[in-house]
């Protein structure tokens, strides 16, 4: 598998780890800092009263094909 490099931007941290794809990798790191689960309605609702704001994530960019021969 190849090697990705994981740096922390919030503390420069980086950690170097063997995994199937970028993905997983930062999956890899995250998974012990962060949670996630759905938001129910009465959720959204606490936490946009709380004045946290909405977050849109930008579609992942797909791999250029590669002509034949690569």
């Amino acid at each position: 598998m190849p090697l990705y490099v994981v740096t922390d931007t919030a503390n420069a941290k980086t950690r170097l780890v063997d995994a199937q794809n970028p993905a997983r990798a930062l999956r890899h790191v995250t998974s012990t800092q962060f949670g996630i689960k759905a938001a129910s309605a009465a959720l959204v609702a606490k936490l946009m009263g709380a004045g946290i704001q909405l977050e849109t994530a930008t579609p992942e960019s797909q791999p250029e094909p590669q002509p034949e021969g690569y």
